[in-house]
């Protein structure tokens, strides 16, 4: 009998231990980036929770985490960009654990983004050189994972057979030792990052060791021409930007060719003005560039500026009467230019506006910015009189206000079709510029309507009143546009004459529009 009672408690211990064994969990799949790896599995609704392992040999995973929750997921990060990783997965219940997946490995992407190129490279000071050393600094990077920079230089440009490493990624500056005197060198940088990535090399930098005997280049260009009647203004075009000791800029100057007897030290200015000239006076320049030692390039080529007479566009002698700017500007413009007759009694037209409302109420609801379209057609009766009917659309929206003057979140929406005819008296003021007066009667359109139509249902109104305006036509003065032209007016309206709805509406309109008289 006890042998059956210890045999059956036996039992009833094996199946509860096998009840709580977690399993293994299945299908593991991993995506990678440059440096995280996301791994994901099917595990066991019943666990505990997780154990990923990982490492970079398939026999040793000696890094572990604990997801302690039912996620089935988990991001491994902080990895080493371009390497392969091995990663199994286990699950734990109570404190039992299962054993591992099926080992799965994944390579984290390459990083092939380049740092920036750096920026700044130039010797620490004039004591930065020396007869066998060039202390150099620049702008840091700012790239997480940067490196270090290299320094590449040589005795001849655009080749660099010599390099060193700045291996302090936070490095700003670096001396270089073991240079041979009296030799000009030539300084680039680059960034490498973590992952062996390098960026393009700096434009280089020219550094004469001591003691200096090399002359600095001589400037790119020289160019000059007249600021005023009596003024010259030379500019220098820089060719030494990456010498390290170019110090400034020598201008030769005179008025005998090959023989510049006065000469100016710009510095390192780039443009120089020379005044108080006699009119029909040459003047001849050259420029040379000198360094810290006192070494000086060769000059530039002469360049010549003459003081003479100048010309507008408007003024050239062979198009119109007169000759330079300061004689032409005592002809009057009736001698030389005659408005022709308009060349018919009909003119069509649009124009846009600014439209101002009289009824401080309209700003309440609408605001104060009001942009109407408008549509005309006038007809002449005589050189002087014409009559003319227009049209005009406004669209606004705005909000409905309690009876205090609070604004809601109501909208409403108002439209208006301005419909006017005028009698208006046409005066010429000057060659293609029109003046003209106009009164008449108006009759507009109105509607507004509101999201609450309940409260608030749509009204339709026709309202009446009277305005007046003033405004100018301008006239095409190219023979291939005739009639063409634009105009600018003011009008005023006042609508509360007739109809049913009391409320002013009317106001100022300033308009600009296009026109075609024909």
């Amino acid at each position: 009998m006890k042998i059956i009672l210890i045999g059956s408690f036996f039992l009833v211990f094996m199946i509860s231990a096998v009840a709580v064994a977690a399993d293994v969990p299945s299908n593991v799949t991993l995506s990678a980036t440059e440096t995280t790896i996301k791994v994901d599995w099917n595990g066991d609704t019943t666990a505990d929770g997780y154990y990923v392992y990982w490492g970079t040999s398939s026999g040793t995973l000696d890094q572990r985490i604990t997801v302690d929750d039912a996620t089935s997921e988990r991001t491994i990060t902080g990895l080493d960009t371009g390497t392969t990783y091995y990663i199994a997965v286990s699950s734990y219940e109570n404190s039992s654990e299962s054993d591992q997946s099926t080992v799965e490995s994944i390579a984290t992407l390459q990083d092939t983004g380049i740092p920036a190129m750096p920026t700044g490279l130039f010797v620490t000071g004039q004591n930065g050189i020396g007869q066998n050393f060039v202390s150099l600094r620049w702008d840091q990077n700012t790239e997480s994972d940067l490196d270090h920079y290299t320094i590449y230089y040589g005795t001849t440009s655009g080749v660099y057979n010599l390099n060193v490493e700045a291996t302090d990624a936070d490095a700003a500056s670096f001396t270089i030792t073991g240079l041979t005197n009296s030799v000009r060198y030539y300084f680039s940088i680059t960034a490498a990052d973590t992952s062996g990535n390098e960026s393009e090399k700096a434009d280089a930098l020219v550094v004469d060791t001591l003691v200096d005997t090399f002359s600095p280049y001589k400037p790119a260009g020289i160019s000059g021409a007249l600021s005023s009647s009596d003024s010259i203004s030379v500019t220098i075009q820089d060719g030494n930007s990456q010498m390290a000791d170019f110090s400034g800029t020598l201008l030769y100057y005179g008025n005998t060719a090959g023989n510049l007897s006065e000469s100016v030290d710009l510095g390192k200015n780039s443009s120089f003005e020379l005044d108080n000239l006699p009119v029909d006076s040459v003047w001849y320049f050259s420029a040379a560039a000198y360094d810290f030692s006192g070494n000086k390039s060769a000059a530039t080529e002469e360049i010549s500026v003459t003081i003479e007479a100048t010309n507008r566009f408007l003024n050239q002698p062979e198009d119109f009467d007169g000759g330079c700017f300061i004689n032409t500007a005592a002809v009057s413009h009736a001698e030389t230019t005659e408005a022709p007759e308009m060349p018919g009694n009909n003119i069509i037209g649009v124009s846009v506006g600014d439209y101002i409302p009289q009824a401080s109420e309209f700003e309440d609801y609408y605001g104060d910015d009001t942009f109407p379209v408008y549509g005309f057609y006038e007809r002449f009766l005589s050189k002087y009189f014409s009559v003319d009917v227009e049209s005009g659309f406004l669209k606004e929206k705005g909000w409905l206000l309690t009876a205090s003057g609070a604004e809601t979140r109501v909208q409403t929406k108002l439209t208006l079709v301005p419909v006017s005819a005028s009698l208006n008296v046409n005066l010429k003021l000057m060659p293609y510029v029109v003046g003209y007066v106009g009164v008449g009667p108006d009759y507009w359109y109105c509607q507004e309507e509101t999201d609450d139509e309940i409260q608030h249902p749509e009204i339709e109104e026709w309202v009446g009143g009277v305005h007046g305006k003033i405004g100018f036509r301008l006239y095409n003065t190219d023979e291939k546009f005739k009639g063409t032209g634009a105009l600018i007016e003011s009008s005023y309206s006042r609508i509360d004459r007739f109809g049913d709805n009391e409320t002013d509406i009317g106001g100022w309109a300033f308009k600009f529009g296009l026109f075609y008289h024909f």
